[in-house]
């Protein structure tokens, strides 16, 4: 089982978007895969059709207690794939403050999917994570064999991955772990404008063979899908966004095999 933490804390780079297709198109290829919503404001449960105020139980039970509240009982399937979502919820929100004190406050989710496993098998899981770097991210790193790092090529999204890279290696020092870059995705990029070119270009000279061939394009057909709470494969399959993120799964599955 392969577990991606898609992270970036700089907010509107496309980590929900990405989780979303990604596993799709992932799951359409017949990997069973799972999604978890990690972000409190559960816009990836909200775009893929499930309404977190509506649920008896979301990912802020799990974390308080998976013996309690296994990650496997609160699952739901998305569309007619081999894709289960493990539901984000606003009381997320106060998982910061009420683990901070617990030992094992980053191990969480770590030991949730350890247990998961012993129930169920997954090919992938997608952790998509909060535009920040507390314990809920840290929750996710510590719990990934890999990581995806999406950015805009835009000044402010490239500069604030210097930090996300001190963060990590911080945390595979203190908490004695390995995680492996999967790959630095270039994401909402237009076409034709010079600015994204010379960004793009400087992260790839950074990041060199680490940068995904593919760019995700800025296409409204991604939004609108979000809004019927489908991913962009199946609500537009000939949209560019559709064909950016299914040339992904392949390159996600040729880098992890």
């Amino acid at each position: 089982m392969k577990i991606v933490a898609i992270v970036n804390q700089k907010g509107g780079v496309a980590k929900t978007t990405t989780t979303a297709n990604l596993g799709a198109c992932l799951a359409e290829r017949g990997r069973r895969t799972l999604l978890i919503d990690l972000d409190p404001q559960a816009n990836l449960t909200l775009g893929l059709g499930v309404e977190w105020y509506n649920l008896n139980a979301a990912l802020q039970h799990v974390l308080y207690d998976h013996e309690q509240t296994p990650l496997a009982s609160i699952l739901h399937q998305v569309a007619d794939l081999p894709l289960m979502l493990a539901p984000g919820h606003l009381d997320l929100a106060h998982c910061e403050s009420v683990l901070l004190p617990a030992a094992d406050k980053a191990y969480r989710l770590r030991n949730a999917l350890e247990e998961l496993q012993k129930v169920d098998e997954y090919d992938w899981v997608l952790i998509d994570c909060p535009p920040s770097l507390g314990t809920l991210t840290q929750n996710a790193i510590v719990a990934c064999s890999h990581l995806l790092i999406p950015t805009e090529p835009k000044y402010y999204a490239f500069a604030g991955m210097d930090t996300l890279n001190k963060m990590i290696l911080d945390l595979t020092k203190s908490l004695r772990f390995r995680v492996e870059l999967l790959g630095v995705l270039l994401t909402m990029v237009e076409r034709g404008t010079k600015l994204h070119q010379t960004i793009a270009t400087e992260i790839r000279e950074r990041f060199g063979d680490k940068v995904f061939q593919t760019v995700v394009y800025k296409n409204v057909r991604v939004s609108e899908s979000e809004i019927e709470g489908v991913p962009i494969a199946l609500f537009d399959r000939r949209a560019s966004g559709a064909q950016n993120y299914e040339s992904l799964a392949e390159e996600v599955l040729s880098r992890a095999s």
